[in-house]
């Protein structure tokens, strides 16, 4: 969709929309008023029948799967009125609306001077969008606008300055169909707004990153950055694939705290996400994304006032460019304000993909794009344990590495020249990770999703904070579910430390990192396993008559493995020569295997667009 984005000034006499505040919600008295008004620190009165016949245009015109009544942030109201438009891979939060309806919401002297939202008119309405200002001396017109047939567009009205009482802010549509507002909220315009970028590179293992000493320099941007950071040298995901590692790092809760452990299943309600904190504290919030495991369908969308799953998608070769440009338009929209972004691309995600300049950077001789294992593979469901050709493995390495530098310098270096080129870079917090890594044979497997070995459950972690505080090496044992923790510590959002706490240096830490079912076959065995600062426990979960439809089986199978912290390939397993150790182990272990007893790996139903597209990507293969 063309967006265009239009500015509406009043005059002096028209004012500043001002308060008349007789209800607060807990979140805005600890926070100071929210800027939203979803938020529901402003007051909603909604006309009177009004629901029911919203509800009929919406079935009338078939727009159930775009207007998704639903709960856009734990922390604000459940109104009958709020939800997601769902349209074309973006979802963004919104106040429904139809014709011959006047929401109004009661408003106050605010430092606000600019009131900004967009406009979704969808294919078969026809409406007049107004917004009114409501005093004791009349009702003022602020905007209006005619719509027939879908229109898509952002709004900027400027307020002025002149204070009112008792003012009350009208969004009214009159005519036929159903329409929505998406997004509406006063501006902060900050001198210095807090800025949060949060940068996930998909399936980037920590031993093929230059920073952590990788032979190859691909990582040279991340390198850059860590300058001015701080480095965890001992970061671990909290499963081995990208749907459960995610919610650990928007819920701060490992696989037994969150449950999330299947492709059919979604984020429950129970607990708040990042995104929702950041949003109940006045930032503007948007996330760029690849889709997939990361589609909005599974509830990541919490939070966001725009949620994208088209930039980082698997097959562009050029996503990173993509997801960084979808940065940069949102900055420019939304500068002045508080604001959380989160950046996500599968660039490195198999195949492995870059735009075609990149692709001798590290081998001359390469001539390929856009190759993973399935490439050398007939039937990846059963041969997913087959050993290819040293030269076809050195061929991925060179892919995979070339996909990394390509990803570094496109979106972790974008990111900081747009940062510094509009002088916000030292005051940023800035956090890159992946949530997973690779395996190229280390362990008889290809990619990723089916083992919880180190090249696969390690990860880096660079946290660059405001003002560059804190830089240098943590070799702290960290997990992934440590770093929305770790970032609302930093930004001093103290209403948000008791949902994210923060347990870095806790002394003989115990990290479960845990692989119940794979998302792609399910005769793949399930992985139980603890990482602590001295060893790396695993178990197996076997079943021999299920491994006999692979060719060949997976090699190697014990059921328990016990690895040393110095041991970095994990080649040398001294189960049996650390009895008392492995027994410690195994005493841990009892809690996780009735957890895995009682665990459902079905619960829900996909929707069929997403179904299709992650069998696209190699998932859900039976």
């Amino acid at each position: 969709m063309k967006k265009k984005r239009l500015i509406w000034t009043l005059g002096a006499g028209i004012g500043l929309i001002a308060i008349i505040l007789g209800w607060f919600s807990c979140r805005a008295r600890q926070t100071g008023l929210n800027p939203d008004l979803l938020s529901g620190a402003y007051p909603l009165k909604l006309p009177v029948d009004a629901g029911r016949k919203l509800g009929q245009a919406i079935k009338k015109q078939g727009l159930e799967k775009i207007f998704i009544k639903e709960r856009v942030n734990i922390f604000f109201p459940d109104q009958a009125w709020l939800g997601r438009i769902n349209d074309g891979g973006i979802s963004r939060q919104a106040l429904f609306s139809v014709g011959n309806a006047g929401p109004e919401f009661q408003v106050g002297k605010l430092p606000y001077r600019l009131f900004q939202f967009a406009i979704y008119n969808p294919a078969g309405s026809t409406l007049i969008y107004r917004v009114g200002l409501k005093t004791g001396k009349g009702k003022k017109n602020l905007f209006s606008t005619q719509l027939q047939g879908f229109h898509y567009q952002e709004y900027e009205i400027d307020l002025g300055g002149v204070p009112q009482e008792n003012a009350r802010l009208v969004l009214e549509t009159g005519g036929t169909g159903a329409g929505a507002w998406l997004n509406p909220r006063f501006s902060q315009e900050k001198k210095k707004p807090r800025l949060v970028v949060m940068i996930v590179l998909d399936t980037l293992r920590r031993d093929h990153v230059s920073l952590y000493g990788y032979s190859r320099q691909t990582t040279p941007q991340l390198d850059r950055l860590a300058a001015d950071a701080q480095v965890f040298t001992n970061a671990y995901s909290s499963t081995s694939w990208t749907l459960p590692a995610h919610v650990s790092l928007f819920s701060g809760k490992d696989l037994v705290g969150h449950g999330v452990t299947a492709p059919e299943q979604k984020i429950p309600l129970d607990y708040p996400l990042l995104a929702e904190v950041f949003q109940a504290n006045g930032f503007a919030t948007a996330a760029f994304t690849g889709g997939g495991f990361l589609n909005a369908h599974y509830g990541f969308h919490r939070g966001f006032q725009v949620y994208s799953n088209l930039p980082g998608r698997v097959f562009l070769l050029d996503s990173s460019d993509k997801v960084l440009d979808n940065f940069k338009n949102f900055l420019g929209q939304a500068g002045g304000n508080d604001l959380f972004v989160f950046l996500h691309t599968y660039q490195i995600h198999a195949p492995y993909k870059f735009p075609p300049k990149f692709v001798r950077h590290f081998n001359p001789e390469l001539n390929v794009n856009l190759q993973g294992p399935a490439n050398y593979i007939r039937d990846k469901r059963v041969e997913c344990f087959k050993p290819l050709a040293d030269k076809d493995r050195q061929t991925l390495i060179d892919l995979y590495d070339t996909s990394i530098y390509y990803a570094d310098q496109a979106l972790v270096g974008g990111v900081i020249q747009v940062l510094k080129e509009k002088d916000l870079y030292r005051d940023a917090l800035v956090a890159v990770l992946s949530d997973h890594g690779e395996e190229f044979y280390e362990h008889g497997g290809w990619e990723h999703g089916h083992s919880v070995y180190r090249e696969l459950i390690s990860i880096p972690l660079v946290i660059k904070y405001p003002g560059n505080g804190r830089q240098g090496r943590v070799d702290d044992l960290v997990s992934i579910a440590d770093v929305p923790g770790l970032i609302i510590a930093a930004l001093g959002i103290e209403d948000g430390r008791k949902s994210f706490p923060v347990s870095i240096g806790q002394k003989e830490r115990l990290l479960p990192v845990l692989f119940p079912h794979s998302p792609i076959i399910k005769e793949i065995p399930a992985r139980l396993s603890f990482v602590t600062d001295k060893f790396h426990f695993i178990y197996n979960v076997l079943d021999f008559e299920k491994l006999k439809i692979f060719n060949p089986q997976p090699r190697g199978l014990e059921i328990y493995e016990l690895y040393r912290d110095d041991d970095g390939p994990e080649k040398t397993n001294i189960a049996r020569q650390q009895p008392k150790v492995l027994n410690e182990f195994r005493q841990h272990l009892k809690a996780l295997l009735q957890w895995l007893k009682d665990l459902k790996a079905g619960q829900g139903k996909l929707d069929e667009n997403l179904e299709r597209e992650l069998k696209s990507l190699g998932y859900l293969n039976n």
